[in-house]
Formats: structure tokens, C-alpha cells, sequence
């Protein structure tokens, strides 16, 4: 009898486990601090093709940045999500259209980081700062949006089998895209899933695995594959990011100046992110560089 209640104790305990439920609703607080590692690539080529001509015109834009620091949340939206941030920055490289950025910041440099408009805008000591340096930063700290992963994911869920998943809510995404023009669609014009891959760590962290994937099915004017990778822990934004884009929007231009109506336009976007936030207690000090305080600096002298 007891090894009986030992055992049915024991799978009454695993039938609790099962069914706890995994929170997605992750709002960051003002006060929280974060070590940042991100690096994107982005692309945008744009195509224009005039009524009687054979060869279209076209435009490409690359963005390339690499980042390392801290960022510290001062303000937040209704949603949770970063309105203000200062941003120490450790390490910060790119290039814009192949060209290296040359207004590069020194290590420990602090930013002061608006992300509440359309475009993200960044300070230094109260100044503004080169402008292709923001461009830099624009690509690495997008504007705040009022939608958040809970809005695709669902506010919380019993987590399926490592492998197996559930639909997401495009309820959120679709208004996304009627807020830029792209209207008449509806859930049923993607193919969408999204997967549980089990537990896993970031580094220390212990964390769960998901993967998100958005894709246009049978669509003409717009086509888009959208793939993101998960990490999160118990509490907190995504410990760790990968994201995959690519987006065509095809136009006609029907109205405007008489110049420009019947053009074929098109707009193809593509995207690579990774990004890691850990986060930490307080922002720790400036390192110093190697050979500068120390005792090799002292014999030198």
C-alpha cells in the first residue's frame, strides 16, 4: 500500500508539472539592465520600371553592424516595451552600402537612445551624432512597437512535446501590415506554425527553445518569410534571438504626377539578426585596455 500512494503521489506530482502553464507575457520594467551583443544585416533594393522601357532602375541599400554593451531601460510603452535607453557602447562596427562607418564611438561611450518615434533617435552628451553613425544604431535598436511576442504566442500555454507546436494569433501582424498599406489580407493568405524545441542554456541560463514562422502562401503582390528563434528564461525578454527576413512588396503607382503613373515598383527586404540580452544587476565598469593601469603600463614608465 504505501510503495501504491508513493507511486500514485508521484504521478499526480508529473500530471502538475505537465499542465503548468509557460508565461510569453514579457514586459521589461524601467530600472532593468541588459549586456547586449547584437549583429544584423540588412538589405533593401528598390526597383522602378517606367511605362515603355525595358531597363528598370534600381537602388540597394546595406546596413552591416556589429554591437556590444549595456543598455539600461529608463521608460517603457504600454506594452512593455523600451521607449528610453542609455546604451553604454563597448564595441560598435559597420558599414553602410559597403563603405565602412568611420565615426566610430570609443569604448564606454554613453548614448542616450529615443525609440519612441517612427525612427529611433540617439544623443551623445546632448549632442547629435553623425549621421551615419545613426543609421548604425537605427539598425540595431528599432523603433518601440505596441505589439509583443505574447500577441503571436498567446499570454501563456501548456508547453506541447519537445518538436511539436500550435498556430499563432496573425491578428496583431496583419494590423502591422495594414498600418503600411499592405491590406486585404487575412490569416489564411500564410502558412504559419509555431515550434517547442525544449529545454536548453544560454550560456548559464537555463532557457526553453522556440522557433516562429510566417510565410506568405499564394500571393502576388507580396510575398514574405519571416523565421525567428527563441531563447527564453523563466522571466525576461528573450535571452537570445535569431531572426530571418524576407520581404517583396510589388506596387503600381495609379495616382501622383501624371510622370509617374503606371510604374512598377518593388521593394525586396532581407535580414539577418542575432542578438543576446542577459541581464545583470547593475552595469559594470569601463575594462581597461590592455597594458593601460597595469603593471606592464608602470614598467613602461
Amino acid at each position: 500500500m504505501r510503495r501504491f500512494l508513493i507511486a500514485l503521489s508521484c504521478c499526480f506530482a508529473a500530471e502538475i508539472c505537465a499542465a503548468e502553464k509557460f508565461s510569453f507575457l514579457r514586459p521589461v520594467a524601467p530600472g532593468s539592465c541588459f549586456e547586449c551583443r547584437i549583429t544584423t544585416v540588412q538589405s533593401a533594393r528598390y526597383t522602378f520600371k517606367m511605362p515603355g522601357r525595358e531597363d528598370p532602375a534600381v537602388k540597394l541599400e546595406t546596413v552591416r553592424a556589429d554591437f556590444h554593451g549595456y543598455a539600461a531601460i529608463r521608460k517603457v510603452n504600454a506594452s512593455g516595451n523600451p521607449l528610453l535607453l542609455r546604451i553604454r557602447s563597448d564595441r560598435l562596427s559597420g558599414s553602410l552600402n559597403g563603405r565602412p562607418v568611420q565615426a566610430v564611438l570609443p569604448s564606454g561611450t554613453w548614448l542616450e537612445a529615443d525609440l519612441s518615434g517612427s525612427r529611433a533617435r540617439f544623443r551623445c552628451n546632448g549632442e547629435d551624432i553623425a549621421r551615419e553613425l545613426e543609421v548604425l544604431l537605427q539598425s540595431l535598436f528599432p523603433p518601440a512597437s505596441a505589439v509583443t511576442l505574447a500577441d503571436l504566442t498567446g499570454l501563456s500555454r501548456v508547453l506541447p512535446s519537445p518538436g511539436e507546436g500550435w498556430k499563432p494569433d496573425l491578428t496583431a501582424f496583419l494590423r502591422l501590415l495594414a498600418n503600411r498599406r499592405i491590406d486585404g489580407l487575412s490569416p489564411a493568405s500564410f502558412k504559419s506554425g509555431i515550434t517547442y524545441y525544449g529545454e536548453d542554456r544560454i550560456g548559464k541560463m537555463k532557457s526553453r527553445k522556440f522557433g516562429l514562422l510566417i510565410e506568405t502562401a499564394r500571393l502576388t503582390d507580396y510575398d514574405c518569410r519571416f523565421k525567428l528563434t527563441f531563447w527564453l528564461a523563466p522571466s525576461g525578454p528573450p535571452v537570445r534571438l535569431v531572426r530571418d527576413a524576407t520581404e517583396i512588396v510589388r506596387r503600381v503607382l495609379r495616382s501622383g504626377p501624371p510622370a509617374a503613373a503606371g510604374i512598377q515598383a518593388e521593394q525586396l527586404c532581407e535580414e539577418h539578426t542575432e542578438q543576446t540580452l542577459l541581464p545583470v544587476e547593475k552595469i559594470p565598469p569601463v575594462k581597461a585596455a590592455p597594458g593601460k593601469n597595469g603593471a606592464w603600463d608602470f614598467l613602461l614608465r
